[in-house]
């Protein structure tokens, strides 16, 4: 297998887990901040947040398995399937991440 399709079939499947993961933590973040009055702010924000998850992390996982394959000299599969756990995991941190970003938007915004 190349490079290249390595990367895009890295990048490709981490951006499918990382769009479930964010509409889970969006899903989230909505029912967290459902008592607030005025929460449009925090769920912008945190929608912001999820958006620049989901664009980085398929990125991330394209650069990682052409650098595991190029530079370390790994198997294809492995470069792959690493690339995609990292990014993934990454994506899930930064989607909890996200999620205490709204609801400390949504306290700041309600005092």
């Amino acid at each position: 297998m190349s490079t290249k399709t390595a990367s895009i079939i890295s990048s490709v499947v981490t951006a499918l887990l990382v769009l479930v993961v964010v509409i889970l933590f969006g899903f989230g973040g909505i029912v967290l901040l459902n008592g607030f009055m005025d929460a449009s702010a925090a769920v912008n924000t945190g929608f912001a947040c999820l958006g620049i998850t989901l664009v980085l992390c398929p990125i991330l996982a394209w650069v990682l398995a052409k650098t595991f394959i190029s530079k370390f000299k790994w198997n294809s599969i492995l470069a792959v399937f690493l690339s995609i756990l990292v990014s993934t995991l990454l994506g899930v941190g930064m989607g909890f991440a996200s999620t205490f970003i709204m609801a400390i938007v949504a306290e700041i915004m309600w005092r």
